[in-house]
């Protein structure tokens, strides 16, 4: 049996880490310190995001359709609860906004660019 949110993860966390190691790369050089901390901060939060995700996929895979929504829904909220709490502390930092923006952005972009390959590969198996 295919173990999916592992080939998913593969795929998907190779990508997102090569473009937000460069960004926080880039943005280091060009902004100084509050550019690695912001590009830091994005590769984490984005990455979390996803894998977060991910878990509860594998975790209620075999579970009803029905219950396994209420638990993505849930995980959905407390993401976007824990996402506002971030971002309220991170405001009160000296933090490069737009390098966040712009290495949270990509990276997420290489992330889901990264499961579309993943999802491609496995429908030609």
């Amino acid at each position: 049996m295919i173990n999916y949110p592992a080939l998913f993860l593969k795929g998907a966390s190779i990508p997102a880490l090569v473009i937000g190691i460069v960004g926080t790369v880039v943005a280091t050089f060009v902004a100084g310190s509050s550019g690695l901390f912001a590009g830091l901060a994005a590769l984490v939060v984005v990455v979390l995001f996803f894998i977060i995700h991910l878990i509860i996929a594998a975790t209620t895979r075999s579970l009803d359709p029905r219950l396994t929504f209420a638990f993505v829904a849930l995980s959905f909220l407390t993401k976007l609860v824990g996402m506002a709490g971030f971002m309220i502390a991170l405001s009160q930092t000296s933090i490069d906004r737009p390098w966040f923006a712009g290495v949270a952005f990509a990276t997420a972009l290489g992330w889901l660019v990264g499961e579309m390959v993943a999802y491609r590969r496995l429908v030609r198996r």
